[in-house]
């Protein structure tokens, strides 16, 4: 049977849902005679469109599903939903959003190891191979840092499929321990990070990852591994790049605003009236409820966000998510939105007597078409860096940089809430962890702080579970980290396994 020269490459270029699962039968069709990088690498034009190919899975992982399993199933919010992830009716025959994320995740891991080989073998300039290479690795480790983060151990391969043989071994493949993978990881990001741009990822063309989106990532995996030492190290890398958190205004972290300043990575999200689209639902769980046909929204005429929306159930903070905010924070009116242009929303109380907010404009989407709005989404920007560099300062007894860090992100709202001295480590720590939910609340890391720190399942049991009833029926602790879905599990003949949700 005669195929395309180059059809595994296409496929990658054009973003096709190729898994390990489907390579099989396409390798079967004599594999040396279309997957040989030589003939497509010969431009550095080819070599940036496989990258293009890299990119386009994010879209599909950093969406709504996940957004709830990771800001809405932790101390600071929770969804009324029948949603499985909402309500932590989640199992290996059953994973919810895992299904999406794994097979996303490894897909853009495939995407990322032959564009590396193939630019390893391209006919280009050699010293432009570095920043390209670069690039694609750090798009895979963003993969596997999704993958470890959700699923814990998960299986680890650098190479490229190729062939029916390295399609063979990888389908062998078990768990590798997600510390030993994150390690290997930041070694290679740390080899890379220096051939990338040395600049703000609002100025890098197209808004491609930069050397601090590199560096962000070392540091996230480090964190996990609790390797303090080389978070603190990236961290100040980018502190290097991005200077004095005050000249970024708090309107940057609105994610209708766009490529921001202070943004070091955000899912690129397009919407056009007559055109191509490429949206996103997230908006439409972070909403208040809404009039049919009017701007009308719980009672709030709100003109921008006009009246084609069909929101969702809302994702309903907390009373502890409440709680955390000063009257006089300004960022209180950003997360969370009890009124609007002075007209109170006719909300409920909470069962502490207060007024119960909605999720605020933040995530908010003006002009809203039903579900499918057009914000980018946030996944890391200059404020979590600072904050995670507090953090790893105060373990390392670096106590003078974990105060001036804290106390960027601190006063940036307001003058008036920083620290003043040196509360202790453990003191400190818990500060830490609050002003992360105060700043961070919906850029896809709650719930993977909350695991890393160990307070998972404690935290919704004091929080949501005394407000919504189904997650303290349903939680249990194994539930901090995904099941690896039963049909990969077939898949590999039972060498990969799920122990914690068999038990």
């Amino acid at each position: 049977m005669k195929t395309n020269k180059y059809r595994i490459l296409y496929l990658l270029l054009l973003g096709g849902s190729l898994t390990l699962g489907s390579c099989a039968k396409l390798l079967e069709e004599e594999p040396h005679s279309f997957v040989d990088a030589d003939g497509f690498f010969k431009s550095e034009s080819q070599c940036i469109a496989a990258l293009n190919g890299c990119y386009i899975d994010l879209t599909n992982i950093y969406a709504a599903d996940l957004m709830v399993s990771l800001e809405a199933v932790t101390d600071l919010a929770f969804l009324n939903s029948s949603n499985l992830d909402a309500k932590l009716e989640i199992s290996p025959a059953n994973p919810g959003m895992g299904d999406n994320v794994w097979t996303a995740c490894y897909r853009g891991v495939m995407y990322c190891n032959a564009a590396i080989a193939g630019i390893e073998k391209a006919k280009i300039a050699e010293d432009r191979k570095p920043a390209l290479k670069g690039e694609a690795v750090a798009l895979r480790a963003l993969y596997y840092y999704i993958l470890t983060s959700t699923f814990g151990d998960v299986p680890f391969y650098t190479a490229d499929v190729n062939s029916l043989d390295v399609l063979e071994t990888i389908g062998k493949l078990g768990r590798m321990n997600a510390s030993e993978t994150r390690t290997i990881l930041i070694n290679e990001l740390k080899e890379y990070a220096p051939k990338l741009p040395q600049t703000r990822t609002s100025e890098v063309k197209d808004n491609r990852i930069s050397a601090s989106m590199a560096y962000m990532l070392i540091g996230k995996m480090a964190l996990w591994n609790k390797d303090y030492a080389t978070c603190e190290s990236a961290m100040e890398e980018i502190r290097k790049i991005y200077g004095q958190l005050v000249q970024y205004p708090l309107t940057d972290m609105y994610f209708r605003n766009k490529n921001t300043p202070e943004s070091i990575f955000e899912v690129q999200y397009t919407w056009s009236a007559a055109g191509l689209k490429k949206t996103s639902t997230v908006a439409a769980f972070f909403t208040p409820t809404k009039a049919s046909g009017t701007s009308v929204y719980d009672g709030v005429d709100i003109p921008e966000l006009g009246n084609a929306a069909n929101p969702f159930n809302s994702i309903t903070p907390s009373e502890y998510m409440m709680s955390l905010y000063d009257l006089a924070d300004p960022r209180k009116e950003i997360i969370l939105a009890y009124s609007y242009n002075g007209t109170w929303f006719k909300r409920p109380m909470a069962n502490n007597g207060t007024g119960k907010a909605w999720m605020g404009p933040k995530f908010w989407c003006p002009g809203m078409t039903n579900i499918a709005d057009g914000n980018n989404q946030k996944v890391f920007r200059y404020a979590d860096a600072l904050l995670m560099l507090a953090e790893a300062a105060n373990e390392t007894g670096n106590t003078d940089l974990a105060m001036q860090c804290i106390n960027e992100v601190k006063s940036r709202a307001s003058a008036d809430f920083v620290l003043t001295t040196y509360p202790g480590k453990t003191e400190f720590l818990e500060e830490v962890k609050k002003e992360r939910a105060r700043e961070l609340m919906g850029e896809y890391g709650r719930k993977w702080d909350l695991v890393r720190w160990g307070d998972w399942f404690r935290a919704i049991q004091e929080t949501i579970a005394t407000e919504y009833p189904v997650i303290k029926d349903n939680a249990l602790p194994y539930h901090e980290f995904y099941p690896i879905p039963d049909k990969e599990v077939m898949r590999s003949n039972g060498i990969l396994t799920n122990p914690a949700y068999n038990q």
